[in-house]
């Protein structure tokens, strides 16, 4: 067997020396040709490619589309980021009047990406386009305060021009600010998809010879690797116990127990050991472990989707991951179709019923303490971010989804976990009441894209609803309905109001206004639109403890 699996080795290097000759060939054959057609392929002609129903731009490099269903600014431009894209700019003439005859069939104006900023200064605004691609305002083509500014006259007026958004139409003033909550139809914009014709023949031909001969490489490659492993599981078959196989499955850190133990432990899941929260995942009990460690119990919904070796492997990922601010997962349990996990008890309960849940008369969490909840729980999240490999993104961070010890030091929970949360449970969660979307950034909504950045985004959310003790969406009254927390944030921060923002609970031990600014402006530098710009979780612990650090020496 030996001499055969020599035989068989020095016949595959020799292929492999083959193929490796024949693929340098083909590479020069190609480059050959390539380098003869090298000026043709430069002089051929690109073509410009965009969405459906979309009309390619006079500089051929974004494409425009009208839609004429009136509504905000704000929700304008949510819109068109939906398609990757932004409101349409207009840094030129050329493009302005291309965006001028788009919106032609509305009379009364179309939104493009101009708004209004926020500035001390008594000389005029300043303007700023949403497309970050666009290199600057052009002064000379826009002056500081539009040409014609449908703001209105009385007590509201230094409010409405601080919030001016910028709208087009092909009348007299072509452009014009208006209220950016007003209602108007508009047009988004997005960079052209350019295409080179013809010029990728010689691309396809060498991707298909290097394919053949990887492909063929690596086959044989793999049967090598796949005849002598299998060779050493056949001997160590031999000398193994089968009944220790079992066994490989559980970890050391954690166990599997039966059903009939976790019915001891929690008094046959009674109501009595039942903690509070979120009924439809099944319900949490507390119970305790022959030691007399105390741990909780959480009983997920029935699933005949996920088989038992599955679940035991997710499980074990997860119980992997060690950290003072991750809740620890214990053990689990599969029967029948029932799935239930067992984690470390956290003494103080869930975060959101000491933000949203405090009885009359009990105690509520003061500064200092919500500041070392956040910095803790940033401590967690970072660690997945970049002390695990590969990377994992926690992608359900929410209020009660942290547990509180006793001395108010945030644990994470669910971590590895969100796949066993149901499907229905999951969409409730993700369309919260009002429309908005709470926790969840805007490309994992809209495009399904998930990163370490998503996570960063749902903190930011977190961190507000920590500082300020509001929900991230919640009932106002009837004329207004429901409210996010930025739409109601942003006011208070544009008017410097840093102490309003605090929870009205918080009564003694305030901070100071500019520590109150700090962690306000972490939390829009957490929140921003695109995801890129956001922070690493590592330099969010950075930032905290920075803050953090006084309070301690006081």
């Amino acid at each position: 067997m030996e001499l055969k699996f020599v035989f068989c080795r020095k016949q595959s290097l020799f292929l492999i020396s083959c193929l490796a000759l024949l693929y340098l060939a083909s590479l020069d054959t190609i480059s050959s040709e390539s380098t003869q057609n090298a000026t043709d392929v430069k002089q051929r002609s690109r073509k410009a490619s965009c969405p459906p129903d979309w009309i390619i731009g006079s500089n051929q490099t974004k494409c425009y589309a009208y839609f004429k269903n009136s509504t905000s600014w704000e929700k304008s431009e949510m819109f068109c980021r939906t398609y990757g894209g932004h409101l349409a700019s207009s840094a030129s003439s050329k493009e302005l009047s291309f965006v001028q005859k788009l919106c032609n069939v509305n009379s009364s104006g179309c939104w493009i990406g101009g708004r209004s900023l926020n500035s001390s200064s008594t000389s005029g605004f300043h303007w700023s386009w949403s497309d970050p691609k666009t290199p600057q305002w052009n002064q000379s083509m826009f002056p500081k305060v539009p040409i014609r500014t449908r703001c209105g006259n009385g007590n509201g007026s230094a409010f409405c021009r601080a919030n001016i958004c910028i709208a087009v139409t092909n009348g007299s003033s072509p452009v014009f600010g208006e209220r950016c909550n007003a209602s108007r139809a508009f047009i988004c914009a997005v960079d052209s998809d350019f295409k080179c014709r013809n010029c990728h023949k010689y691309v396809v031909i060498l991707a298909v010879v290097s394919g053949l001969i990887l492909f063929t490489t690596f086959a044989i490659i793999l049967w090598l690797l796949v005849y002598k492993r299998s060779k050493k599981r056949r001997k160590s078959r031999k000398v193994s116990n089968p009944a220790s196989s079992s066994s490989a499955l559980v970890p050391p850190s954690w166990k599997i127990f039966t059903s009939e133990e976790l019915r001891s432990m929690t008094k046959n899941f009674s109501e009595a050991n039942r903690l509070a929260g979120d009924a439809k995942t099944g319900g949490t009990y507390t119970g305790g472990l022959s030691d007399g460690t105390k741990v909780a119990v959480k009983r997920l919904k029935r699933s005949s989707f996920q088989r038992k070796k599955e679940f035991y492997s997710e499980i074990r990922r997860a119980a992997k991951l060690h950290h003072p601010n991750v809740v620890a997962i214990k053990g689990c349990c599969y029967d029948h179709g029932e799935r239930f996990i067992v984690y470390e008890f956290i003494a103080s309960g869930p975060l959101d019923r000491w933000l949203h849940h405090v009885p009359r008369g009990g105690r509520s969490l003061d500064w200092s303490m919500r500041l070392n909840i956040a910095t803790t729980l940033a401590h967690g999240i970072a660690f997945l971010h970049d002390k695990v490999k590969p990377q994992v993104v926690h992608r359900d961070i929410r209020a009660s989804n942290v547990l509180l010890d006793e001395e108010f030091g945030a644990h994470l929970m669910g971590v590895g976990l969100s796949k066993f949360v149901p499907w229905e449970v999951m969409q409730e969660r993700t369309v919260m009441a009002g429309g908005t979307y709470g926790y969840l950034a805007p490309e994992y909504v809209y495009r399904n894209e998930l990163t370490t950045k998503s996570d960063v985004y749902s903190f930011g959310v977190l961190l507000l609803e920590i500082v300020s003790g509001r929900r991230p969406t919640q009932a106002v009254n009837s004329s207004v309905g429901w409210q996010s927390i930025f739409e109601w944030a942003t006011p208070l921060v544009q008017a410097n109001m840093w102490l309003e923002i605090l929870d009205p609970v918080i009564t003694s031990g305030l901070p100071e206004a500019s520590v109150v600014q700090k962690v306000v402006d972490l939390v829009y530098s957490c929140t921003q639109n695109v995801p890129s710009m956001r922070p690493r979780m590592s330099h969010i612990v950075h930032q905290l403890q920075q803050l953090v650090q006084p309070l301690d020496v006081k």
